[in-house]
């Protein structure tokens, strides 16, 4: 069985690097390929899923280098998690990709780049998650230089050089690890040897604060979200989509692997770092919301947007609590169904109409209503209106905040986040309002209907369905993610 862990990285990989030759350039078989595939691969993830934990142990170079997969239950939580999303996005970019001269550029990469994030869900240790993490980085920047244009191959460096950054900085404070540790498999609470740490525990904080900052350039921390509004206005609307509904989401996981599997709450609950983060995550969250305010282009103001939104992720995992933790990873749910439908509509928009500003989205509610609904059903679960996923998922984080060890910083943050949910109602509600009420004087004649077809809009409203069901029936979620996180806080 343990075997199988192989296949959900190496069927996609394989598959991308062949479809070329299979497809022959036929844009009908390059779908049925690609369908294939992706239907199979998410198929084989949950069934892995289902099967509990398992682990395998390939190419074993030395005991730090070495490919470990396994399926602990946070594993499997960001595999189920990517595999559906990624199912959702396919079929939908069936119908936005339309020049038949480069599907087979994008969707080779597409495959490729699910190969990558099903390894790093899968990744058992240190090595193994960063050598995944870095090959996201260069099976994903076909995707965002995709259209050829100047401002997409600028928007590309920007994203490499960001990427590389963050990740040198990871690598300082992962080679620490790698001696101060007794192992590089990721262990719950964590590796560091305290005898081995004496005389150096003053380079620990520094060490964890290099590796928080540098995976959360693909998490959008500040100060290091510029490539995110540069790149996603930019790339097609299905890889902006799984840029911020799952690629975000495998750094998200690196983050807690690397605080509660490497270096554990316990070296760094109560320190400056500690501090110092919160402090930043709240800044993030603030500053996001009001850039996406202020914003007038439609897609980078929802890149803003999440630039604020996985920062409340992250304000969740370090304040070190478990209530908190719990509305971290039930955002990273919430917040990878939503914003994958926010951007996926901004697409359909942009596609069907050419419409890139939100002063030019009047009246377009009434010429596509299936798109503007479904953006208006993930716009109020993104705000956090009651009874939707993101209202569950805010509530647990407030209140994580509030009963944390950290009064001040807790209530203030709890704070936070409610300023940025008005905020947030500001910036997106004004869009769906105009939208569907467009005003007196608004020309009627004028509306050609512009709906798109069912492989774009039967996602959307999946995805709108999945953004608010689960916030009216949360038991089930909430159980199951709480049997997680009380395994990784106790």
């Amino acid at each position: 069985m343990s075997f199988w862990l192989l296949i959900p990285i190496l069927l996609p990989i394989a598959a991308g690097a062949a479809l070329p030759a299979v497809t022959g350039g036929k844009r009908g078989r390059l779908q049925v390929y690609v369908a294939a595939v992706v239907a199979a691969n998410t198929v084989i993830a949950l069934a892995i899923a289902n099967a509990g934990y398992a682990g395998l142990r390939v190419l074993e170079i030395t005991p730090v280098i070495n490919l470990f997969l396994r399926t602990d239950d946070l594993a499997r939580f960001f595999l189920v998690l990517a595999s559906l999303l990624w199912l959702a996005v396919t079929f939908y970019a069936f119908a936005y990709i339309e020049r038949e001269a480069k599907d087979a550029a994008f969707f080779r990469f597409f495959l490729m780049s699910y190969g990558a994030v099903a390894g790093a869900a899968m990744s058992g240790n240190l090595f193994t998650l960063y050598l995944f993490y870095e090959l996201i980085t260069l099976l994903t920047y076909p995707l965002v230089v995709y259209s050829g244009t100047p401002a997409a191959m600028k928007a590309g460096v920007k994203y490499l050089m960001y990427s590389f950054f963050g990740a040198g900085l990871a690598l300082v404070a992962f080679v620490f690890v790698a001696h101060f540790g007794v192992t590089t498999d990721f262990t719950p609470g964590g590796v560091l040897d305290r005898a081995l740490l004496a005389g150096n525990e003053g380079l620990l904080p520094f060490m964890f604060l290099l590796a928080f900052l540098g995976l959360g350039v693909k998490a959008y921390i500040w100060p290091l979200f510029d490539w995110v509004p540069a790149s996603y206005p930019l790339a097609p609307a299905p890889a902006a989509a799984l840029f911020s509904g799952v690629v975000s989401k495998v750094a998200v996981l690196a983050i807690i692997r690397t605080t509660f599997y490497l270096f554990g709450a316990d070296f760094i609950f109560g320190t400056w770092v500690q501090t110092a983060l919160i402090a930043i995550t709240m800044f993030t969250v603030f500053s996001g919301s009001m850039l996406a305010y202020k914003e007038k282009l439609f897609a980078r103001r929802l890149a803003y947007s999440s630039v604020s939104q996985l920062s409340y992720v992250l304000f969740g995992i370090i304040l070190l609590n478990p209530l908190a933790f719990l509305g971290a990873l039930l955002h990273v749910v919430f917040h990878g169904i939503i914003k994958t439908a926010l951007f996926l509509c901004a697409g359909a928009v942009s596609r069907k109409t050419g419409k890139t500003y939100v002063y030019e989205l009047r009246g377009i509610g009434k010429a596509m209503p299936i798109t503007m609904w479904c953006f208006t059903l993930a716009a109020l679960a993104l705000v956090g209106i009651p009874p939707t996923g993101g209202f569950i998922s805010k509530w647990h984080l407030a209140m994580g905040g509030i009963t944390s060890n950290h009064p001040t910083l807790g209530f203030v943050g709890a704070g936070m986040l409610m300023v940025s949910a008005m905020l947030t109602a500001g910036y997106l509600v004004s869009i769906f309002a105009a939208a569907f009420f467009p005003g007196h004087n608004y020309d009627y004649k004028k509306l050609v209907n512009t709906e798109p077809g069912k492989l774009m809009t039967v996602p959307l409203i999946i995805l709108a369905a999945l953004a608010i069901l689960p916030g009216m029936f949360p038991a089930s979620l909430i159980e199951y993610i709480n049997g997680i996180a009380n395994v990784i806080i106790q």
